[in-house]
């Protein structure tokens, strides 16, 4: 289809998705973007938040999807979109009750009044949960 593109997603994990899509829509370091078809090469970090695009659903319509991204690059070229992503997971894939534990482990770091926590490691544990459980 001439108003679609490819996405390819990967992992250093090997987990990979790759659709063809008609709008892909994330959130950068630079702010949101949107990518149609034809767009201009680009690189960009991804921020830990959501990445949703839209494809085309074979009737005619438009199939929504939603994932939660823990951070990664993004590089747009010749009708390629691929995101190089630390991980990510669609959201039939979340498992809600680890996610809530995730964010209830983070949340008890970041108020103890111990030294040796990571407090950086603790902020990004709390925003993937919470990037999680918002899908």
């Amino acid at each position: 289809m001439a108003n679609t593109f490819n996405l390819t997603i990967v992992t250093p994990n090997g987990k990979k998705l790759s659709d063809e899509v008609s709008i892909l829509n994330c959130v950068t370091t630079a702010g949101a973007v949107g990518i149609l078809a034809n767009h201009i090469p680009l690189v960009a970090i991804i921020e830990i938040s959501h990445l949703n695009y839209k494809k085309p659903d074979g009737n005619g319509g438009v199939e929504s999807v939603d994932i939660a991204i823990a951070g990664g690059v993004l590089s747009v070229k010749d009708n390629q979109a691929v995101v190089l992503a630390e991980a990510f997971e669609t959201k039939d894939e979340i498992d809600r009750q680890r996610a809530e534990e995730a964010k209830r482990r983070a949340e008890e770091r970041l108020s103890s009044n111990d030294d040796n926590i990571d407090t950086k490691r603790a902020e990004l544990a709390l925003k993937r949960a919470m990037s999680r459980l918002s899908l």
